[in-house]
Order: C-alpha cells, then sequence, then structure tokens
C-alpha cells in the first residue's frame, strides 16, 4: 500500500511516533518520509492540530517535550543543516559542573549561512566539525566533552568550572585518563587539584 492510499490518521500516527523519539519534534524532511507534503503539515499548524516551532520544525502538542527539547529545538533551528550544541550549551547537556548558560550555544558547518535573523536565545558558532568532535545524548547532536571543555576555557570560563567538569567527566567515565591528563595540562588545571588536596 503506497503513501497516498494510507489513511491520514495512520500517517499521523507514524509521524507521532517520529516525533515521540524527538521531544514532540519533527521537520518536514520527516513528514515527507511518512507521506505528508509540506502544504499539509502547514494547514495542520493553521488548524491547530501542529505547533510551527521554526521553519521546516514543528511540534506535536500533545507530546511532551521533557528537559532536552529545547535542545532538540535549537539543534533543528538551522534550515538545510543539523546544528550541534556546543561550548556551555554541551557542558550543560553533558550534566558535568554547575554551568547555567544563559543562551544555547550552536555550531553550524561554516558554509552556513541562516536565511533569517537567529533568535535571542541562542549563539551560532560556524566551525566544520571533525567526526571525532561530535556525539549525542539521547538524541540530541552535541560536541564530545573534551571539545566542549576546551571551547568553553576559550570563552574564558572559570577555571573551577572547567575542573569539574574534567573531574566528573573522567569520573564517570566520559574522559579517558590520556585526555584528562592532556586537558589539566593544556588548561593549567593541576594546580586548582593541587590547592584541594
Amino acid at each position: 500500500m503506497g503513501y497516498s492510499e494510507r489513511m491520514p490518521t495512520d500517517r499521523f500516527t507514524e509521524l507521532a511516533e517520529v516525533a515521540a523519539d524527538q521531544y514532540g519534534l519533527f521537520t518536514v524532511k520527516d513528514a515527507r518520509a511518512v507521506g505528508y507534503g509540506e502544504n499539509t503539515i502547514a494547514q495542520m499548524a493553521r488548524r491547530g492540530r501542529l505547533e510551527r516551532v521554526s521553519q521546516g520544525v514543528y511540534r506535536i502538542p500533545f507530546l511532551p517535550p521533557g528537559r532536552l527539547g529545547a535542545y532538540l529545538e535549537a539543534a533543528l533551528w538551522p534550515v538545510g543543516v543539523t546544528g550541534v550544541l556546543s561550548h556551555a550549551s554541551a557542558l550543560d547537556l553533558w550534566e558535568v559542573s554547575d554551568i547555567n548558560p544563559a543562551k544555547l550555544h550552536i555550531t553550524v558547518p561554516r558554509a552556513h549561512r541562516p536565511q533569517r535573523a537567529v533568535p535571542e536565545a541562542y549563539v551560532i558558532h560556524r566551525e566544520d566539525l571533525a567526526a571525532g568532535e561530535v556525539d549525542a545524548i539521547k538524541g540530541v547532536p552535541v560536541v564530545t566533552l573534551a571539545r566542549a571543555i576546551r571551547e568553553c576555557a576559550r570563552d574564558a570560563l572559570a577555571l573551577d568550572l572547567l575542573e569539574q567538569a574534567v573531574r566528573a567527566g573522567r569520573a564517570r567515565g566520559l574522559l579517558d585518563r590520556r585526555q584528562t591528563v592532556q586537558l589539566r595540562r593544556e588548561l593549567g588545571l593541576d594546580r586548582i587539584a593541587a590547592q584541594r588536596a
């Protein structure tokens, strides 16, 4: 049975299943994959069945966004590419320090240029990330912990928060011994650890 022969409720159920795995969110590309056209999605949003979040991104209102919903929404915001949570936002996502960033930091490829205004809540960084620098936390693309710590060090984050992130990352197995030693040396964190002893 082709998509055109399916009952609309079958397609909506399939779309809801996709969105449920993405904190209630889906893209126009996701909708096309289950047989919806962009015009149909726009009509459903106008009628209140869907909520338009940003260009090409929608939410099914009855699905809970959860704690990570805002992070995935930020990753989906750049049209044409998936953003990667980075800098202080990545450190927050990894839950290794007491950092509480005021804005969501998103890294996109250097060549990507948004064709619309960046929301106040986002900071866009343009950099080509290597495959080994990108990970995911429960479906949310994020830079690796080691990269996030280095980004935060370049942004002059307080040394005690950086040291806390390295220590917690090592304790939770997110950083191996070599990475821990290298980060401590690079960032001058050995003296903080010595003061604690």
